[in-house]
């Protein structure tokens, strides 16, 4: 005799339990339609997929929850006046968690999934099938961030800034990447460009690569990062420049008086190079940045009018009146740890600057790269 729940036929624990599961036992009452993988499937830390299962089973214990459940307790929100605390109205309502999703960049994807949704659980599904892996990682850390920000204030009576949430699920992928550069590898496809590659030149080197990798001979590669500071109220630009043999060219750094989204910061990164290396006259210049979401839509024929969607339309008008023989280029954060530096160092200078020989604070950092 051999155990049927196994092609080998034998038998298992793992097995047997899905034989009860789906033949012997009625589990159907358990059973909800929606786009589950894509939450098991996210990049980004298990904390962060189970709290949104939890969310999409309706088994988080917002106060309105709990009150269902027979808990005798509150149902107020604790970042405003509302009296109705639901999975709603704590991530997409309130009028903190709606300056939060401003701050993202994502608020116009978040209204058009709740406007063509009848749920919370069928708006969060909608957002994974559409949105890039970048974008949900993004969104799922802020739905994270949110619901740390409400426990933090429930039980510890601390009141975060909304730049302090964004900070935080900013900082909580970055970490994941650089603890799983395997899934950031197979997550990322290769770059593409704003102008041809010049003919017979190898595009093997543009594909993304975890360490920096100079440009082709005759060529400058310009690498570009933004960074905020909610401590100092700040925006940060970091923009470097090296030759075909990695050898410093310029750098500089430029200071925002203001934390501005994520994906506004990036653009102006972008555009501010743009500018910046129009005005010193360069050209068959590989410009560089980490936010994917930039790229992508640079190298869209869309127009935005929100201030996003602006900053990139005057980017490309400088890039096509400007540049004859350069590009935009997405690469990953680990190969753009010279332009993060300065960006981060922005955040807390007294003043923008222009720099002619290496600072200090990327010294070492293009040192490695040169190895």
């Amino acid at each position: 005799m051999g155990w049927k729940a196994e092609r080998h036929g034998r038998y298992s624990v793992r097995s047997a339990y899905r034989l009860c599961v789906t033949e012997l036992i009625d589990s159907s009452y358990l059973w909800r339609p929606g786009y589950w993988s894509g939450i098991w499937n996210l990049k980004v830390p298990s904390k962060v997929k189970n709290l949104i299962w939890r969310m999409c089973r309706g088994c988080l214990l917002t106060r309105i929850r709990l009150l269902d459940k027979g808990v005798v307790c509150p149902t107020n929100c604790v970042s405003c006046d509302s009296d109705h605390e639901d999975l709603l109205h704590v991530f997409f309502d309130c009028p903190f968690s709606i300056q939060v999703w401003n701050r993202t960049g994502l608020w116009g994807s978040v209204q058009h999934a709740l406007s063509h949704t009848a749920s919370v659980t069928d708006a969060i599904f909608c957002l994974l099938e559409n949105l890039s892996v970048e974008l949900s990682q993004r969104l799922s850390t802020v739905l994270w961030s949110l619901w740390k920000h409400r426990n933090i204030r429930v039980w510890d009576n601390v009141t975060e800034t909304s730049a302090v949430v964004v900070d935080r699920a900013r900082n909580m992928v970055t970490d994941w990447q650089l603890v799983n550069p395997l899934d950031v590898r197979a997550s990322t496809p290769p770059p593409q460009h704003a102008s041809a590659v010049p003919p017979g030149a190898s595009t093997s080197h543009h594909h993304a690569r975890i360490l920096w990798q100079p440009p082709m001979p005759g060529r400058y590669k310009c690498n570009i990062d933004a960074a905020f500071s909610s401590h100092h109220n700040r925006t940060g630009i970091g923009i470097c420049v090296r030759d075909s043999e990695g050898i410093f060219v310029l750098a500089r750094t430029i200071i925002y008086p203001c934390t501005v989204s994520v994906d506004v910061g990036e653009a102006l990164g972008l555009h501010s190079a743009l500018q910046w290396l129009s005005d010193m006259q360069m050209d068959s210049v590989d410009f560089e940045t980490d936010s994917k979401l930039t790229v992508d839509v640079f190298l869209a024929t869309r127009n935005d009018l929100y201030e996003f969607g602006c900053i990139i339309s005057s980017c490309r008008s400088l890039f096509r009146n400007l540049y004859s023989n350069s590009r935009v280029e997405f690469v990953r954060r680990q190969a753009n740890a010279v332009a993060h530096a300065l960006a981060r160092a922005a955040t807390s200078s007294a003043s923008p600057a222009i720099y002619f020989d290496i600072p200090t604070c990327i010294e070492t950092i293009l040192i490695n790269e040169m190895l």
